[in-house]
This record gives structure tokens, C-alpha cells and sequence, in this order.
């Protein structure tokens, strides 16, 4: 088998750690503008983006291993109560909130079932579990992230990774100078401006989400 070479273990690391930055932006600004929507994604993956970055380098790991099930836990709860208001709130339809259950779930199983120890800059030997992964769950769930991550990168409706089907598009207008957003109860918010207006973007935000889909379902596939 063909070594995976450790620079690569480190470009995925300090991707991930980007893709947590721009979340925690992200979070912060919407606090600040009392923007609702999104928020719950952000969280997510700003945890996401510090525990994988110390999954693929061990040495910038930090926290302990129950404090993250835990945190992942907690998502998958949130992400699957959000998913059911939106079914009942809108009818039958795939609610974005499932595949960030599915991404909190993939976590989980991460720190279930670790890899072995191994050479280079990447161990996923973070408990004294020995059970391993059964091989066609982390292949199906891979499967589902990439294709989340082809789907979004091809949807025509940018932002929808984020903020769902049902939301407002954040389409930054070039004539425009602000940008006002709905929440799902369909009150206003404070429109979007200065930093939060290039960053906060459809574009940006589905590419942190299809970046992050790609880091773990190579993960999973490290797991086989």
C-alpha cells in the first residue's frame, strides 16, 4: 500500500484550520448584525475544523476526547430537531440540517472508532478503543459527503449549503450596497455590510462547506 505522503496530511490540517477562522468570523459577525440564519452551521464547523486539524497532525490536537463527543452529540441533536421543524414548518423536502447531522455523526465516529496508530504527520490513535469502523458505513457516508460537496458546487441556488432551500439567497449585489436577510419566521435582520459583505457570501460559504465535506470524507476513506 502506497504511503500517503505527511505534506498532504498538513495541507488538509491548516485548511481546516481556515475553514474554522472563517467561521468564527462568520459567527461573529452575525452576532453582531443579529443575523439568525446560519449561525448553527458555523458552529459546527468551526468545531469541525479545529478537531479534524488535530486528527491529521496529532501534535496540534488540544481538548479532551469526551468533551468533543459531546460537542458532537450536541450537533447531531440540533442539526436533527432542525431538520424536523423545517419538515414541519415547510412540508416533505431534504432539509439542508440533515447533511450537517450527517457530518456531526461522521465526527462522532472518528473518535468511536480511530484509526491505528500511524507513520507521518497523521495518527487517529486518540482512544484505547480497539473496535474498528465497519468499512461500507464509512464508504456510504464518503459516498454522501462528496456528493453533497458535487451537488453544491453544481446547485444553482448558492448559500442553500448554509441557510437551506427556504431562505433568501445572500447574493451580493454589484449595485447594491447592502444586502437585507429573512429568517424563517420571516423577520428582518440588519443588513449585511463591511466585512460581512465579502466575506458572507453564497459562494464562500458553500466552498467552506464543500471543503469540509472533501476533508471528511477523505477521513472516512483513510478508515477503510
Amino acid at each position: 500500500m502506497t504511503t500517503t505522503p505527511s505534506w498532504l496530511y498538513y495541507l488538509f490540517s491548516v485548511v481546516m484550520l481556515g475553514v474554522a477562522a472563517y467561521s468564527l468570523v462568520l459567527l461573529v459577525s452575525s452576532v453582531a448584525t443579529r443575523r439568525p440564519l446560519g449561525w448553527d452551521v458555523d458552529v459546527s464547523h468551526f468545531f469541525m475544523g479545529l478537531s479534524m486539524a488535530g486528527m491529521f497532525v496529532t501534535k496540534w490536537a488540544f481538548g479532551a476526547n469526551n468533551v468533543w463527543e459531546l460537542i458532537f452529540t450536541g450537533l447531531v441533536i440540533w442539526f436533527l430537531a432542525r431538520s424536523i421543524q423545517s419538515i414541519q414548518r415547510w412540508g416533505l423536502h431534504l432539509p439542508h440540517f440533515l447533511i450537517h447531522a450527517l457530518m456531526s455523526f461522521s465526527m462522532l465516529l472518528m473518535y468511536w472508532f480511530p484509526m491505528a496508530a500511524s507513520t507521518g504527520a497523521m495518527s487517529m490513535s486518540m482512544s484505547s478503543r480497539g473496535a474498528k469502523l465497519d468499512p461500507g458505513l464509512a464508504f456510504v457516508l464518503a459516498f454522501v459527503l462528496f456528493a453533497s460537496a458535487i451537488f453544491t458546487l453544481a446547485s444553482p441556488n448558492k448559500g442553500a449549503s448554509h441557510h437551506g432551500t427556504h431562505a433568501p439567497v445572500y447574493a451580493m449585489s454589484a449595485s447594491a450596497g447592502s444586502e437585507m436577510a429573512a429568517s424563517h419566521s420571516g423577520e428582518e435582520t440588519t443588513p449585511v455590510v463591511g466585512v460581512e459583505r465579502l466575506l458572507a457570501t453564497p459562494r464562500l460559504e458553500d466552498a467552506s462547506h464543500v471543503v469540509m465535506c472533501v476533508a471528511m470524507g477523505f477521513m472516512l476513506i483513510l478508515m477503510l
